[in-house]
């Protein structure tokens, strides 16, 4: 297997010092490969070393002004190191040079959700992007995502419901999971998260949403059991109180990244 592709298995396998390593050797072998480039900035980034990782992806972007993963990666850079204003900038002339497709509009929104002043603005763009393309993934995480902050659960599991009739993603049912518990229908959303863990074995949160409901089950398990023994070795009679157990609603955020 080519260096290249190992940093890229390396990557998704949330291996990021490896796919640091792989992605280096690869840019020896090829000084001019965007992929390369690409692998080793978005590493950097998930390893919180943001400045070099901004390095990467502008030298990915001026050997390939016309990709837009280069954009985004940057983007992403700024965001972590809350240079919203940059991001801003960015994201606006992206938009007004290559004009209103489902990426352009998504990459713009991505930025307009991380100020609430301009959530609308974001959720107008967000719906322009799925009209066109309601396949988009990026589009649908980022919409589910606003969805959630305005608790509009129902609204979230319509529509990320939608978008996996057509295709399975391993967020797209992670977050399907996160509306499901948020709507206490708990059942289905441990099959939503054991079918993301089956198409990433290294996907945390989508472990994290399963232990945290294995965790809210088992105390009422024992209870149910202690109250049965009980009952059983008692010789009075008498009132018996079970203690309740109070299901805790919750719901989490992921920033995203994907190589297109």
């Amino acid at each position: 297997m080519c260096s290249l592709c190992s940093s890229c298995h390396s990557f998704y396998s949330k291996r990021y010092s490896r796919a640091l390593y792989l992605g280096a050797k690869a840019i020896q072998l090829n000084s001019n490969s965007v992929q390369a480039l690409l692998l080793k900035g978005a590493a950097l980034r998930n390893m919180g070393r943001v400045q070099e990782a901004i390095i990467h992806f502008r030298e990915a972007m001026r050997l390939a002004p016309c990709r837009l993963d280069c954009y985004e990666g940057l983007i992403d850079c700024y965001l972590a190191s809350n240079g919203i204003r940059e991001a801003m900038g960015m994201a606006n002339n992206i938009y007004k040079t290559l004009g209103a497709n489902a990426q352009t509009l998504t990459i713009l929104a991505t930025v307009c959700l991380e100020d609430p002043v301009t959530q609308e603005k974001a959720k107008t763009l967000l719906d322009k992007a799925l009209a066109q393309r309601p396949d988009y993934t990026k589009a649908v995480v980022k919409k589910a995502e606003l969805l959630s902050r305005e608790q509009k659960y129902d609204e979230g599991i319509a529509l990320l419901r939608n978008a996996l009739a057509n295709q399975s993603d391993c967020v797209l049912h992670r977050m399907l999971g996160d509306f499901l518990v948020a709507v206490n229908d708990y059942q289905e959303a441990m099959d939503q998260y054991s079918i993301a863990l089956s198409l990433d074995p290294n996907d945390q949160k989508s472990l994290e949403g399963m232990q945290k409901m294995e965790k809210e089950e088992s105390p009422t398990d024992a209870t149910v059991e202690l109250d049965g023994d009980d009952m059983e070795g008692s010789g009075e009679d008498g009132d018996l109180e079970g203690s309740d157990s109070e299901a805790a609603q919750w719901a989490d955020q992921e920033q995203w990244f994907g190589m297109q």
